[in-house]
Order: C-alpha cells, then sequence, then structure tokens
C-alpha cells in the first residue's frame, strides 16, 4: 500500500490537522488581531484603518493623502488642515509606512467607498521608486494584505504582476501562518506584549488623524556625512562609534540603511527597464480605481501627484531624464493627472536638519515641507474662501 494513503487512514494523523484547522478558524475571526505587535506592518494597518472610520462621523474628508512612510512622516495633517478650514475643505490621511502599490490600491477599494466626499486625492511619490520596484511580494505586502479584505488580496496580486508562489497564497489563505512569528514572540513573552497593549488603549488621541510626525534626529548630527560613501561608512551600524547627542543607534541604522538604497539598489543611469514598465502599469491600476471609486460615489476625483523632496546627499536620483519618464507615463495613465516636483524644496544649508534619513524627513523637516506645499495648495486645488 502506498505510504501516503496509509498515513492519511490513520486516526492519529487527523487529530494534529483537526487541531490547527481549528486554531486557523479561530484566528480568522479576528479574535487575535488587539493583540498583534505594535509596530509590526499588520497592527499599523489595523490601527489606522480603524481609526480614520472611527473618526469619520466628526472628520468626514473632502481630500485624501495616499503615499507610503514618505508621506506619512513628510506631511502635518495639522498644518494642510489649519490652510484648507477657510476653504471648507477637510484632508485625512490614508498613507502608511511600507505600502506598495499593491497596498495602497487595497486601502483605497476598502476606505474610499466610504467617504463620499472626497473629490481630490493627492498621491505623494518617490522619484526613485519605478527603479526599485518588486517583482515578488514580501512579507510586509502580504502582511498588510492579509488585514484588507483578502478575497480582494487574492486577483490584486495576480493584477499587480507579481510572481506569485503557493506560499505566498499560503500567508494569505491562513492566518496561522500569517500570524506565526507573532504568536511566537507572544508566547516567549507574554507580560511585555499585554504591558503594551494595556499601553496602548490608554493613549490620548487628539486629532482627528492617525499620526504627526514627532522625530527629532536629523542627518546633521552626523556632519561629517557629505555623500554615500562616507555615509555608509560612518553609520555602519558594525563600526562601534556611539550615536552623537540626540540621535541613537536606530536612527544611525536607519541613515545607513537609506544609504545603503542609494549605494547598490537605486541606478544613476536612467533606463526604461522591466521594472519600470511594470510600475506604471501598477500606478495606472491604482490610479484607473481611484477615478471608479469615486464615480461610485458621485464624483469625479481630481488625483495630483507629489514628487517627495529627497536629501541633497542623492541629488544624483534627480534627472531631467527620469523627470521625463515620469511626466510621460503620468500622461500617458491620464493626462488630467497633475504631477507636481518639490524634489529641490528643501535644497540648500540647512538641509541636513531636515531629514531624518536621507528620505524620510523629521519634525523639522515635515513641518517646513508642510508650510511650502500648504502654502501652494489653495491654488494647485483650485480653492476660493466660504464666505
Amino acid at each position: 500500500m502506498n505510504p501516503y494513503i496509509s498515513l492519511i487512514r490513520q486516526r492519529s494523523f487527523w487529530i494534529p490537522v483537526l487541531v490547527l484547522a481549528l486554531f486557523d478558524l479561530c484566528l480568522q475571526t479576528g479574535v487575535y488581531r488587539p493583540y498583534l505587535k505594535k509596530g509590526s506592518f499588520a497592527a499599523n494597518v489595523i490601527r489606522n484603518t480603524d481609526y480614520v472610520l472611527e473618526k469619520r462621523a466628526e472628520f468626514e474628508p473632502t481630500i485624501l493623502l495616499l503615499g507610503t512612510s514618505v508621506a506619512h512622516q513628510g506631511l502635518s495633517l495639522k498644518t494642510l488642515n489649519e490652510t484648507l478650514e477657510p476653504y471648507g475643505e477637510k484632508i485625512q490621511s490614508i498613507a502608511m509606512e511600507g505600502t506598495e502599490l499593491v497596498v495602497q490600491d487595497a486601502l483605497v477599494r476598502n476606505l474610499l467607498p466610504k467617504f463620499p466626499k472626497v473629490h481630490t486625492v493627492l498621491h505623494i511619490l518617490e522619484i526613485s521608486t519605478p527603479w526599485v520596484d518588486q517583482e515578488d511580494l514580501q512579507i510586509h505586502t502580504l502582511a498588510m494584505l492579509g488585514e484588507l479584505d483578502r478575497r480582494l488580496a487574492f486577483p490584486l496580486i495576480y493584477e499587480f504582476n507579481y510572481n506569485v508562489r503557493y506560499d505566498d497564497l499560503g500567508f494569505l489563505a491562513f492566518k496561522s501562518i500569517a500570524y506565526r512569528r507573532d504568536i511566537r514572540d507572544f508566547i516567549l513573552d507574554p507580560s511585555k506584549r499585554l504591558k503594551d497593549i494595556s499601553r496602548r488603549k490608554k493613549e490620548a488621541k487628539l486629532t482627528p488623524w492617525p499620526h504627526e510626525n514627532t522625530n527629532l534626529p536629523s542627518i546633521s548630527m552626523f556632519p561629517e556625512v557629505i555623500d554615500i560613501k562616507s555615509c555608509l561608512k560612518i553609520t555602519n551600524p558594525g563600526n562601534g562609534a556611539a550615536a552623537p547627542a540626540g540621535s541613537d543607534q536606530f536612527h544611525k541604522k536607519a541613515i545607513w540603511d537609506t544609504c545603503g538604497l542609494g549605494a547598490t539598489k537605486t541606478p544613476v543611469k536612467v533606463e526604461r527597464t522591466k521594472q519600470v514598465n511594470n510600475y506604471f502599469h501598477r500606478l495606472k491600476i491604482l490610479h484607473n480605481d481611484i477615478r471608479q471609486v469615486g464615480l461610485e460615489n458621485g464624483q469625479k476625483i481630481k488625483i495630483i501627484g507629489v514628487i517627495a523632496p529627497y536629501s541633497e546627499i542623492i541629488k544624483n536620483w534627480r534627472s531631467p531624464d527620469r523627470n521625463r519618464i515620469w511626466e510621460e507615463e503620468i500622461a500617458k495613465i491620464d493626462p488630467t493627472t497633475v504631477l507636481l516636483d518639490y524634489q529641490a524644496s528643501l535644497d540648500g544649508k540647512n538641509n541636513g536638519d531636515y531629514y531624518y534619513d536621507l528620505i524620510h524627513l523629521n519634525k523639522a523637516g515635515m513641518e517646513k515641507f508642510s508650510a511650502i506645499f500648504s502654502a501652494d495648495l489653495p491654488s494647485i486645488l483650485g480653492l476660493t474662501r466660504k464666505k
């Protein structure tokens, strides 16, 4: 007899299978979601989406901010809303850390139908992203997709041209797989996790938007960092050097990580590659879905793309050819899309004071960039003051 057939005929084989199936069904109900590790991608997407929906009754937006951590950290919703208040407009953010376009699409399709007054989406874009776009699904992308509508996630990963593997499908289908590392950490140190959960519930929620950047450290705390080569040497976590006053080892490593992106992963020579074409294919799906949901809401949504500023240390990422490709591809997607270039908006002798690392702004940078952008925003939106 075939040994596999013999195995599945044994009752002892089905007992652990049944236990695992029941355990996964229990996780599918969402019973574990409140206990997810704080700061994990899955927990972040739950917290942010739940929060903007919870605040909808008192703060229903007419404008949505979309993007990755660059948008999440880089724009002050307080400043933008103070600017928009005289015009009767409100802006809410669904920008989140680590969100590839497929996750942004899932966020739009889950949240935008619930905000029927939204007439404009500000999409914060990063000039380098098409040249480093992912072909394989990353764990953090799967984790976020799994906490949104999974029925939507399965067709989306194929529509967005990912190389889908069986373990990717398993991650989306089974919570026992998606939560395995989180549950392991919970078992190893349950008291720490329970304390985190208790503190989280006591945190004061003072604003109607989910986040405002409070990071104080800056690149200028490392004055010898003047280019990629010096950055990799000085901020290397393995060099044993202490972080300067005001910084710490997490900040030092964040700078080093983004310097690594500048050194090896983002090409200075600009060409239309398979990755570039795939990125704009994905961007077209996202923008088309924004417009489609808008029409279902009774709105003809205007999309405004904003190319965010990066540190002057990676100034060689800026080039006329890269800008031209962006302009051409955005026009192909929809010629009505507005594309605004803010890459040089924070250039100057104080540039290092505004950046937490080479890509993300700190609190001072957020305030500076928000002031610049909000001054332009009424004219960008074509607003007139309410009487």
